[in-house]
């Protein structure tokens, strides 16, 4: 059996980030969400009630969030903080910006000690931003492995190229397959089901929080497949591929519509779509940057 990972997810969003690393860690497993936008929030909850993400709390803040309580009890912390004061389309006002969440997502970390922390952040983040993020991790005792990834590599019609960081704590050792997950003093998690498929509503401290730990939700991915359809869309140029498609299937429509028509129609969705992460592009990072650390715990 894989061994249990268990994952804290700050700035969310989506669920983009942790579906990829349950592609990329089968034991992997969200045991808190941290997401403050009302309807990325909102489409948290929706994806665990169908059961394409983990049941666990959802803290609204993560300035407000306490990560002492989460020390020793998470192994992977991923955080896909704003990209709003890096993005070479906006103001590029770096630690100035008000969004700026970097601080609080390093005083996390700092508080939670993961094993692991995965990060996501637009390709601009390189030129602006990335410096003062390395210079954090390294201060905190961890190592750093970087690069950018793309959704196009993964098999999507479009590029969306993205900065992932995954850092590892230089005072612990790395896991490997063969070892056992709970060497170290690692929390093991006991195989229990909770009746209600409900998503947890406990405060992210507190007596309830080895309760959401306890139990076993699986590992995200039960909800039925469709293997008619292609993990992406077609092109939008590929007219053929598109007929095809909808041919099979009438109940599909267009998930996003003109904009420019004056209405404020799905501008959240498409908000979220905009800012999301492509999870297998995710996945892709994740293990080749895991990778490089494997060949040096190997001596290859």
């Amino acid at each position: 059996m894989p061994q249990r990972l268990n994952g804290l997810s700050l700035c969310a969003g989506v669920g983009g980030l942790e579906l990829g690393l349950h592609v990329a860690e089968p034991g992997y497993r969200t045991v808190c969400y941290v997401e403050r936008e009302a309807c990325a929030a909102a489409t948290l909850v929706a994806r665990m009630e169908d059961q394409a993400l983990d049941h666990a709390p959802v803290w609204d803040d993560v300035k407000s969030f306490d990560g002492r309580p989460w020390r020793g009890k998470v192994h992977i912390l991923s955080a896909g903080y704003p990209c709003q004061p890096f993005s070479s389309s906006g103001k590029r006002r770096g630690r100035e910006d008000p969004r700026h969440l970097w601080p609080d997502v390093a005083r996390i970390i700092g508080e939670s000690e993961p094993e692991w922390v995965f990060c996501e952040n637009v390709e601009g983040h390189l030129d602006r931003g990335f410096e003062e993020v390395a210079g954090d991790f390294q201060a905190m005792g961890y190592s750093l492995k970087a690069g950018l990834f793309s959704a196009a590599e993964v098999g999507a019609a479009h590029i969306r190229k993205r900065l992932f960081i995954l850092a590892h704590a230089n005072n612990k050792p790395l896991l490997l397959p063969d070892r056992h997950p709970d060497r170290g003093g690692r929390p093991s998690v006991q195989d229990r089901h909770r009746p209600e498929r409900q998503p947890a509503r406990d405060r992210q401290c507190g007596p309830g929080l080895d309760d959401v730990l306890a139990n076993d939700e699986g590992d995200g991915f039960e909800a039925p497949s469709r293997p008619d359809l292609p993990v992406f869309a077609p092109a939008p140029c590929d007219l053929e591929a598109w007929d095809t498609h909808l041919s099979r299937r009438l109940d599909l429509q267009p998930e996003f519509f003109g904009l420019a028509d004056g209405l404020a129609n799905r501008v959240e969705r498409s908000r979220a779509a905009g800012n999301g992460v492509v999870p297998l592009a995710a996945a892709y990072a994740y293990r080749t940057l895991r990778a490089g650390y494997l060949v040096r715990e190997g001596g290859g």
